[in-house]
């Protein structure tokens, strides 16, 4: 864990309670419950978590540099999709169940 990525984490700014927070610049599968900054780097891909315990697990996404993040496809908002980060966007995603997926908010 970088110190980055600690000071949005301790400053408490992204909301999810408990959560660990974590700088990447690679490729990744992404955890509940995590906070991940996405550093300038080539443009990479992460992948939501397949295997979830509980609904309303939490991921915030937070992209900063000049590179594209893409969500790899799954089950957001009921549809089979992929999602495009851009524009140093935050993008927070709730676990709501296996029918609808993940909630974009």
């Amino acid at each position: 864990e970088s110190s980055a990525a600690s000071d949005v984490y301790k400053r408490q700014l992204l909301g999810i309670s408990g959560a660990q927070a974590f700088e990447i610049t690679a490729n990744t599968t992404l955890g509940i419950n995590k906070i991940y900054v996405c550093k300038q780097a080539p443009d990479f891909t992460v992948t939501l978590p397949t295997t979830i315990t509980a609904d309303g697990g939490e991921i915030l996404i937070k992209k900063v540099g000049a590179q594209t993040v893409t969500v790899a496809a799954a089950l957001i908002e009921g549809t089979n999709q992929s999602l495009t980060i851009t524009n140093n966007q935050a993008v927070r995603l709730v676990y709501i169940n296996a029918t609808f997926g993940w909630l974009i908010t």
